[in-house]
């Protein structure tokens, strides 16, 4: 296929664009709020308007009262009148506690993720591919049938209020989430991880996942830890791919898959035996007549094949390329969370209007899209020249930089025209 062939983004553009409406339907109850307090405000003291960032379904990996006992000021209490003339105060984090909370969270979970990406690599030097295939498929069931089953959870509410279905929260609702969430993990497992020498039902599989995946992430974590996650992971990306465990896991997936191909060349027209004279372990090649053959493999119910490991449980491969279930992953938790802020934010500027303001997300979102794909098209150029090559940094550097362009680009405009800016916090 040759680099110009645009059939080659559709991965990607499919997972990017999929994150929109999930994240819609999971934070409809979190984004009605948002519009209905920013009609509900006339005025507010201080220099932010708006509120910071709350969603019903946040995670919070390091718990406030830590932080708040660290930072100074961590918590600003602001007052607003709403369009009954009614003042009412609210506390709010500060900015600082934001970027701090932001910073450390994210230490935490890059060093988690070290951790288990230097683990990975010890199992698979050692050649323990049945744990490694295990492993991956108990982690990759986890977190599908339960994000799927939150998921579900969520969309009862968006169900409820614009279907007006009036579905209940019963054993039976949550009988059926449960049910479906699991069979959603266990057919990704199934294609994923015990049918991946198989692309045409690997891939899709893969892509399954990283769209359930990448916007729980958004989802779950604050726009300002996502933010800092994803500067971390673009530099682990860098270094593990041009010079670490990733390079490495790759050179040495292909040097054990060349003795596997020897191997399985070799066992049909030869056999070894042991000497009793030899101390050695050197085998002694003998001679086989055309009615001798190799006992026959045995099947077993989990096994590993031939070629199999896990740098063939989370590669996309495509015709010319080969992608990372990460990469996939990350560029979704952008997007994401790009249209997440949109949607939490554009309400308190002072042009929003209903049905506009929500269109003004998503071009902005498809701007932040459009950079993430110019990226993913020049680490592509790369491959040329090199056979390795990180997908996130470039991808990652164009889309927060976009970001960030947009959002003070958005401030800007309306402080110019309504004297305010909105808390980007």
């Amino acid at each position: 296929m040759e680099h110009g062939k645009w059939t080659r983004y559709l991965p990607v553009l499919l997972v990017l664009i999929i994150s929109i409406p999930i994240v819609t339907v999971s934070q409809w109850t979190d984004f009605k709020e948002a519009r209905r307090l920013a009609e509900d405000v006339v005025d507010s003291s201080g220099f932010f308007s708006g509120f910071s960032e709350s969603t019903t379904t946040t995670i919070d990996v390091i718990p406030d009262t830590v932080l708040d006992s660290t930072i100074p000021n961590a918590k600003e209490n602001i007052t607003y009148t709403d369009s009954e003339g009614n003042v009412q105060n609210i506390t709010q984090d500060t900015g600082r506690k934001s970027i701090i909370k932001g910073v450390v969270t994210t230490s935490i979970m890059l060093g988690l993720a070290v951790a288990a990406a230097f683990g990975i690599f010890f199992l698979f030097r050692k050649r323990r591919k049945l744990t490694l295939k295990m492993i991956f498929a108990i982690a990759l069931g986890l977190c599908s049938s339960v994000t799927v089953m939150l998921y579900l959870y969520l969309m009862r509410l968006f169900i409820n209020d614009v279907l007006n279905l009036g579905l209940k929260e019963n054993g039976v609702f949550f009988g059926i989430i449960v049910v479906v969430g699991l069979i959603v993990g266990i057919a990704i497992v199934y294609n994923m991880v015990f049918r991946s020498l198989d692309p045409r039902r690997k891939n899709p599989a893969l892509i399954a996942f990283c769209i359930v995946l990448g916007p729980f992430l958004a989802i779950v974590l604050p726009v300002w830890v996502v933010i800092f996650l994803l500067a971390g992971v673009a530099i682990w990306d860098l270094w593990a791919a041009k010079r670490g465990i990733i390079k490495e896991m790759i050179h040495l997936s292909d040097e054990h898959r060349k003795e596997e191909k020897r191997s399985a060349k070799a066992s049909p027209s030869t056999i070894y035996h042991q000497s009793s004279s030899r101390k050695d372990n050197n085998p002694i090649r003998a001679d086989v007549s055309p009615q001798v053959s190799p006992p026959a493999r045995r099947k077993k119910l989990i096994d590993v094949g031939i070629g199999e490991d896990i740098t063939s449980y989370g590669l996309y491969e495509g015709k010319d390329f080969a992608l990372g279930i990460g990469d996939f992953i990350f560029f979704s938790v952008l997007i994401s969370a790009t249209f997440k802020w949109m949607m939490l934010k554009i309400p308190f500027m002072g042009y929003y209007n209903f049905g506009w303001g929500e269109l003004l997300a998503v071009l902005v979102t498809f701007v932040v899209m459009v950079t993430v794909m110019i990226g993913f098209k020049q680490t592509l150029s790369f491959l040329d020249k090199e056979n390795v090559m990180p997908g996130l940094p470039l991808s990652v550097l164009w889309g927060l930089i976009a970001f960030f362009s947009l959002s003070m680009f958005l401030e800007i405009v309306n402080l110019i025209g309504f004297g305010t800016i909105v808390n980007p916090f």
